[in-house]
């Protein structure tokens, strides 16, 4: 009787462990399955946030394409205006012009060594050491990681920018070769083609848009728009210091540069200026090489739109045209933070 009872307690405890590891399994693939449908809902959810803060950023770009002034852009423009019309509701939006600073990647040396413009590098640093660093690391956009031990930390996201593209007339020669080996993969040409950029520039030749063909050569297709002669910076959104900094470049002999200085900045905030209106308050001949720096377009912009703590960055280029045709714009760089 005692093996009979033995024999029929272990069966029942073995049931009954059996019973117990099936329910923990259910219950475990319970959790699981609620888990997963949870991360699956978020995940949906993450989904639909970001293509309707997309769809308000196309909304943006879209305004922006139907300028109606597409040679100039200013605070006038009547995007500054329509962005906010007609947006969803929660959703904030916001635009900025992120190419008219000093792309750390491109600029030229004598602009900080020449101007105020040196004092925006930290104590113990030089034009050189900027230079030296693109050798060194390459280039890119995020100039608070490249440089920011080169910057003082107050002018980083102030008066400097990565994003642009590289005029041949105002860019560091050593950073057009080696924009020029990224963009071929050829290093070796690539000294060739700075040989022959010296050799314009000894000649103190700027390079026209309608040179470029010539100058570029069979890479032409591979190198431009990165590469242009378009004027970098837009006057109607340029920081009053790196304004003043350029008309009082020795090399553009511009009398009173303080005051041809003040009269675009009071402009400005009137009327939206147009290149030609720009030359008549500078006061220079058309080819002086402050026009390769100084015009009156946007290269790059930023368009943030936010939803509580959800936020879309979308970059946007203006692809610059070599025969004039209307402008085009395509987003270069796209980040969501949730």
């Amino acid at each position: 009787m005692r093996a009979h009872t033995g024999r029929e307690g272990s069966t029942t405890v073995v049931a009954l462990a059996m019973l117990i590891l099936m329910a923990s399994v259910s219950a475990g693939c319970a959790l699981i399955l609620k888990a997963a449908l949870a991360y699956t809902t978020r995940s949906s959810d993450r989904h639909q946030l970001r293509l309707l803060l997309r769809r308000e950023g196309e909304r943006v770009i879209t305004l922006i394409s139907r300028d109606p002034t597409p040679d100039t852009d200013s605070p006038m423009d009547p995007v500054w205006t329509e962005i906010t019309h007609g947006v969803s509701p929660g959703i904030t939006v916001a635009l900025q012009d992120v190419s008219s600073k000093l792309n750390a990647n491109w600029v030229q040396k004598p602009l900080f060594q020449k101007t105020a413009l040196g004092e925006l590098l930290r104590p113990g640093y030089t034009a050189q050491d900027l230079q030296q660093r693109r050798e060194d690391k390459g280039i890119s956009t995020d100039i608070a990681a490249e440089y920011g031990d080169l910057i003082k930390e107050e002018a980083l996201g102030r008066y400097f920018t990565g994003y642009g593209y590289a005029n041949l007339n105002t860019t560091d020669e050593f950073a057009l070769r080696k924009l020029y080996a990224i963009r071929t993969g050829d290093s070796a040409t690539a000294e060739g083609f700075r040989t022959r950029w010296q050799r314009a520039i000894i000649r103190n030749k700027a390079l026209k848009r309608t040179d470029l063909r010539q100058f570029l050569g069979l890479d032409y297709d591979r190198l431009y728009p990165i590469l242009n002669a378009e004027p970098t910076f837009n006057v109607h959104f340029l920081e009053p210091l790196v304004l003043l900094a350029l008309l009082s470049y020795p090399d553009f002999k511009i009398t009173n540069p303080a005051q041809a200085a003040q009269r675009v900045l009071d402009s400005r905030d009137r009327v939206e200026l147009t290149s030609q209106e720009l030359r008549r308050m500078i006061g220079v001949a058309e080819d002086n090489g402050i026009y390769q720096y100084l015009g009156v377009v946007t290269w790059f912009w930023k368009v943030t739109v936010s939803k509580g703590a959800a936020r879309l960055e979308l970059v946007v280029a203006r692809l610059p045209s070599d025969d004039g045709s209307a402008p085009h714009f395509q987003v270069t760089e796209e980040r969501f933070f949730l």
